[in-house]
């Protein structure tokens, strides 16, 4: 995409505001997603980039269906599958595919840093241990992140969302 598109920017600041708001308030807001998907669906109807109405809305509902099981097992909050719906509006089915799997990569690796940087990586690397050893004896089981452990505070997932969809359209 053109870099200099007015469409590509209003997405780049939608972005950047969702990982601020994300990063101090620790939620996306509905009216900021509304706005997204606003501006998507008209970059989908008017842009020499766009594939039309159909093409934004299909990009939002693949998006949503994306991210939707990791909020229904409370893996994620609702305002970030909203976030990754909006940027569908934007992208398109394709694209948005792309950007959620871009997504999961770049948050692996934000949640490793996050998990790293507050002392949490030896913790979370022996209690995966200790599934690995209690699957080959054949008696899987998950063992939850103990109360406080880093490995199971939640983070600000619109970083990685726009990550994600930096590297989609990149």
């Amino acid at each position: 995409m053109d870099m200099g598109n007015p469409f590509l920017m209003a997405l780049i600041i939608g972005l950047g505001l969702a990982v601020l708001i994300d990063a101090t308030k620790h939620r996306v807001p509905n009216w900021l997603n509304l706005g997204i998907v606003l501006a998507g669906f008209t970059f989908q109807i008017w842009s020499e980039y766009g594939s039309g109405l159909g093409a934004g809305l299909l990009g939002l509902v693949v998006g949503l269906l994306c991210f939707l099981p990791f909020h229904i097992f409370g893996a994620m909050g609702g305002g970030d599958v909203k976030l990754l719906a909006s940027v569908g509006a934007f992208l398109g089915p394709v694209n948005v595919f792309v950007a959620a799997l871009m997504t999961i990569m770049a948050g692996a690796i934000i949640a490793l840093v996050y998990i790293t940087a507050r002392g949490g990586l030896l913790p979370m690397v022996r209690r995966y241990n200790s599934m690995l050893m209690l699957l080959v004896a054949g008696q899987p089981q998950y063992i939850p992140p103990a109360l406080g452990e880093s490995a199971g505070l939640r983070f600000p997932y619109a970083l990685a969302i726009a990550c994600g969809t930096a590297l989609a359209i990149i």
